[in-house]
């Protein structure tokens, strides 16, 4: 049940460091507001109820998508989901971020959500964890003590809860430039395509001719964190990924493999059973469909 949100102080820091400032002098009961279509909903629901929140919207600098020299790129934390969606730098080196943006929530959610807040919030399905993984993505961390660049797979460590000091703002999110014949995706399964995700997967395959030099494998909502399957990913590592009857008992294997490294938990909106079958048909749907992308390229 929604109700009105109870009472808070407002604040609107014009920096990252006087934000930070805040947040270090401030009680536990203080929230830093970035888009705010999570936590205004838990507070209207009373399942947060913080005296104090912290707007960083206005603070300058921190929506920008940037490339870097290395041909790597930086999205600032509040850029919008929205952004990404139609971002054709994100869209032609990245493709799988921009999938991801373009199946969370709905248009009023995009236009409001930030990057920032949908990695601060912690879910264990949290739309952009899976593909940041298996683009060995980094996150800027401003604190009062200064920056730190923590990688993507030890930012979020239980649900809820990132390593984030007190006194810290994610304020931006780096990407380093893929390896030539990088292919990635980004696939999930819920009930509508704007409701949050019952399984998730991204894939990254490292290609030369159809020989795999590397995969990478992220599963979301199957577990307290989203992961790397890393024995799913072995298994491919080395392999050649022709069309043959091997390959596609590979392929296979991967994708069970996938599952087996799950753990989900059984909710209201899935067992946790389930949602293994649907990694095992998310992760070989996802390896078929990067495999026959290379394969029309190469008869292009």
């Amino acid at each position: 049940m929604l109700l009105g949100l109870p009472e808070f102080e407002w604040l609107e820091p014009d920096s990252v460091a006087e934000a930070c400032a805040l947040l270090a002098g401030s009680a536990e009961e203080t929230a830093v507001l970035a888009g705010g279509t999570d936590l205004l909903t838990r507070m209207k629901q009373r399942r947060a109820l913080p005296r104090r929140l912290i707007n960083i919207k206005k603070i300058p600098g921190l929506d920008r998508i940037v490339q870097d020299e290395s041909g790597g790129l930086r999205i600032g934390a509040l850029t919008t989901i929205s952004a990404i969606e139609a971002s054709h730098l994100i869209g032609r080196a990245f493709p799988a971020p921009q999938q991801a943006a373009a199946v969370l929530g709905t248009a009023q959610i995009r236009n409001t959500g930030t990057l920032g807040g949908n990695l601060a919030n912690a879910s264990p399905s949290a739309e952009f964890a899976p593909p940041l993984l298996t683009l060995g993505a980094s996150l800027r961390c401003s604190g009062s003590a200064g920056e730190r660049l923590v990688p993507m797979e030890q930012f979020i460590v239980a649900p809820g809860k990132t390593v984030l000091a007190k006194d810290e703002l994610l304020t931006e999110v780096r990407l380093p430039a893929q390896p030539a014949g990088a292919r990635g995706i980004y696939l999930k399964h819920s009930l509508r395509r704007m409701d949050v995700a019952i399984a998730s997967a991204a894939l990254l395959l490292i290609l030369e001719g159809d020989l795999c030099t590397e995969a990478r494998i992220a599963l979301g909502a199957v577990a307290p964190v989203p992961f790397r399957a890393k024995q799913a990913e072995a298994m491919l590592t080395g392999q050649r990924l022709g069309g043959d009857a091997r390959a596609r008992e590979l392929l296979e294997a991967v994708a069970q493999m996938a599952a087996a490294e799950s753990f989900p938990i059984d909710d209201l909106r899935a067992y946790g059973a389930y949602r293994k079958k649907l990694i095992a048909m998310l992760v070989g749907k996802g390896l078929l469909s990067l495999l026959d992308r290379g394969t029309r390229r190469a008869a292009a």
